[in-house]
């Protein structure tokens, strides 16, 4: 690969988890309200039908994107593959090194509610053993259950992205060197080279 493909296959992979992180945080579920919101079973069916659609994109965007990004880019001095496999894990680590702190400066109101949840899990495990009964922390409507599980999930990933994604890197890196395997590389045309070499020769 080039070094512009490299870039561009890291910014296809950071869009994909960012969209997959937007779209979840618009999905309709988030903001219906207590009184008009839709039956168990139709809001499981389409949120179903959501995380196929938002999988499918995600799966092309971030796992399948070597080909996309060598369009992207367009042709250009190929690297060896050593040098190829540095610049990728670094340009990676590095992109997603700040969607990481994207996502995490944009979950604080989330990352407090953890902390809370912990401070107060003990005592409401204590009132269910004793009284029988679900606390009034835990009775939550639908909307505030999927807002807090998110939030969640979202800290999670934002950790995960800073620590540096290793299994993703890796994978990204065994896959894009087993592509690189099975196909020609796309390089500078014969047209561009002799150019240049008319260019030198002068």
């Amino acid at each position: 690969m080039t070094k512009m493909q490299i870039l561009a296959k890291s910014i296809l992979t950071v869009l994909g988890i960012h969209g997959l992180v937007i779209a979840y945080g618009y999905y309709p579920g988030h903001y219906v309200s207590k009184g008009t919101a839709l039956p168990v079973l139709t809001e499981v069916l389409s949120l179903s039908a959501f995380t196929v659609l938002a999988a499918s994109v995600v799966y092309f965007l971030v796992f399948k994107n070597t080909r996309l990004s060598q369009k992207i880019a367009g042709p250009g001095q190929v690297l060896d593959p050593a040098d190829a496999r540095v610049w990728l894990v670094k340009s990676l680590r590095i992109s997603l090194l700040f969607t990481g702190l994207m996502l995490l400066v944009g979950s604080m109101q989330d990352l407090v509610k953890i902390l809370k949840v912990f401070l107060l899990i003990r005592p409401a495990v204590s009132d269910i053993i004793a009284f029988k009964s679900i606390p009034r922390i835990l009775r939550l409507s639908y909307p505030q259950w999927y807002r807090n599980i998110y939030g969640f999930l979202k800290v999670l990933l934002a950790i995960y992205l800073i620590c540096g994604a290793p299994h993703l890197v890796r994978w990204q890196v065994r896959h894009t060197a087993t592509a690189d395997s099975n196909t020609k590389p796309e390089s500078i045309p014969d047209s561009v080279n002799t150019t240049s070499q008319g260019k030198t020769n002068e």
